[in-house]
């Protein structure tokens, strides 16, 4: 769901009340009535992915705990999540190097990767976490079952998608809110082969996985799929199309029961490598001639112009079939998008220079006093060690914090009454703690290299878009601010100018201190925004102000 950085908007605090359904959702959901969020503080914002909308909750830190599709009631729970909770999900075991080569790359899980025995909960539709046969207890992906999984007691020569990966931990939800987490284990180390000292494997163990698991088997990245496993996907969306599709009415002919039924049905595959023409049967007709001899259908008319006038909702496989979540119709747009080549990917990682008090807290740390500049991670987690090591929680309320001097005056900078309180929740502590003790610097990296010889000084600057009306009512678009971000005003005055379909200029903005501007003719700030996303340039990055809107009356 996440192979890409969603964009995101601004955090809210979610209402108690809200907060209180959520959690009964969730505990709903899982069947886990013990479950309850870590803060008390949850926030919210709303995401747009690549295909897909929705809505991301966040602990009082701003990490990802759970999130959900804007037209589904399904809550998916973070890796994060899970790691606090390790009971929250039945998982399904693989093979350390398949979650590392493969699904961390973007595939789904297949059957042959996957390690038997199956948790009975393991049914189609059901969410599930993955983790490594060494350490089965840490979840490192969860995802949506789509096979009935506990009837297979070996999976050696067996193929098919065992579960459809929506999240993992380095995916573009992790790396929008900047978590850093690192797996709490080794997933290499954890699957090493126990061997004897003459350096065989232990009763055959390494040899087995040898024979049994293939890389290029265990996992299937979306854009490749075998031949047999479209079959599978088409039978399962007919099986669902008989037993479960309450809209399905007869008689109906053959394209319609094709386009609005069974390409309807399918898990949320691209349908231009899942269709008819992909399968054994090439054609429509052979498709459903073939159930209509198996007796699943009943057809009426000649040749490729069929009707479907009855169907057997009694055969064995009818009865047996699990539903799962069905992903619907993929647009050719998004078809496209998602086939386009990928665009260099920027990101910011804030650090934070201690002024003042903080260069004596630094000291009283683990922290490396001779570093200059720190990550929000390592701050938090000397803050709470500090916290821990001079004993500042309230014994009776864990979340609530007796500030010490030093924690006093770096968190009240600012404020000069002596009767400030010197009890603060947890939560509150940490943006004043950076705000009033630290400076911020940026570093942005471009596919993971850094822009800069050294982090620059201040929070990372927006491009700045503006549409106005010039004098003589002629319409511009001015862009500026983008030279932080490695584009070259000549580079970009050129590529507008084709794109929009308009001549530019490149000048300097009136304000100080003065950056490079490129002008293009007419109102084109859309176009602009699509462009810099192509350059890896987050929505989030840019500010758009739209002045030939009219301002709407008192």
């Amino acid at each position: 769901m996440f192979k890409k950085e969603p964009h995101v908007k601004a955090l809210s605090n979610l209402k108690n009340s809200e907060a209180k359904r959520l959690l009964a959702a969730c505990r709903a959901q899982t069947g886990k009535d013990d479950y309850t969020f870590a803060t008390n503080v949850i926030k919210q914002t709303n995401f747009q992915a690549q295909a897909n909308i929705g809505t991301v909750y966040t602990d009082a830190e701003n990490n990802p705990i759970w999130f959900k599709e804007k037209h589904d009631s399904l809550l998916y729970p973070t890796v994060f999540t899970c790691w606090s909770c390790p009971q929250l999900l039945p998982v399904v075991i693989t093979h350390g190097f398949v979650i590392e080569e493969r699904l961390f790359n973007g595939a789904n899980l297949m059957l042959a990767g996957t390690v038997p025995p199956f948790d009975g909960n393991l049914k189609p539709g059901k969410l599930c976490g993955i983790a490594s046969k060494g350490a089965p207890d840490m979840v490192m992906a969860v995802g949506v079952v789509q096979l009935d999984l506990p009837i297979f007691e070996s999976v050696r020569g067996k193929t098919g998608v065992a579960v459809q990966i929506v999240h993992f931990l380095p995916d573009g939800l992790s790396k929008v809110f900047k978590i850093n987490a690192e797996p709490p284990v080794s997933l290499e180390d954890s699957d090493e082969e126990v061997e004897h000292a003459n350096g065989q494997p232990a009763h055959g163990e390494a040899q087995e996985i040898e024979s049994a698991v293939d890389i290029n088997d265990v996992a299937e990245v979306l854009e490749e799929f075998r031949l047999e496993d479209v079959d599978q996907f088409l039978t399962r969306a007919l099986f669902y199309t008989l037993k479960y599709d309450a809209k399905l009415e007869l008689p109906i002919s053959a394209s319609k029961f094709i386009s609005n039924h069974i390409n309807h049905n399918l898990p949320a595959v691209d349908h231009e490598k899942i269709n008819i023409k992909k399968s054994s049967w090439k054609k429509t007709a052979k498709f459903l001639k073939h159930f209509e001899k198996e007796g699943f259908l009943k057809l009426k008319g000649k040749g490729d112009d069929l009707t479907i006038v009855g169907i057997c909702k009694d055969k064995p496989e009818l009865q047996n079939f699990q539903p799962y979540q069905v992903g619907g119709s993929t647009t050719i747009s998004n078809q496209k998008r998602s086939s386009k080549k990928d665009s260099p990917q920027l990101r910011c990682e804030t650090l934070y220079k201690p002024i003042n008090l903080a260069k004596d807290f630094i000291q009283q740390t683990e922290l490396n006093p001779q570093d200059t500049l720190y990550t929000v991670s390592e701050l938090k987690n000397a803050l709470s060690s500090y916290i821990a090591t001079q004993n500042l929680a309230d014994a009776k309320n864990r979340k609530l914090i007796l500030l010490d001097d030093l924690l006093f005056g770096m968190v009240n900078k600012k404020r000069k009454d002596t009767n400030t309180p010197r009890v603060v929740s947890r939560a509150d502590i940490v943006e004043p703690f950076l705000a009033n003790s630290f400076t911020p610097h940026f570093q942005i990296y471009k596919n993971d290299i850094p822009l800069f010889k050294h982090p620059s000084k201040g929070n990372l600057p927006n491009i700045e878009i503006v549409t106005e009306m010039k004098i003589g009512r002629k319409v511009v678009t001015k862009v500026s601010k983008f030279e932080v971000f490695g584009i070259d005003p000549d580079d970009l005055a050129a590529t507008l100018r084709k794109i929009c379909s308009g001549s530019t200029t490149i000048g300097e903005t009136m304000t100080s201190p003065k950056t490079a501007e490129v002008v293009v003719q007419g109102p084109h700030g859309p176009l602009i925004i699509d462009h810099l996303n192509s350059l890896g340039i987050p929505s989030k990055w840019i500010k758009f102000e739209n002045k030939l809107k009219k301002k709407k009356g008192k």
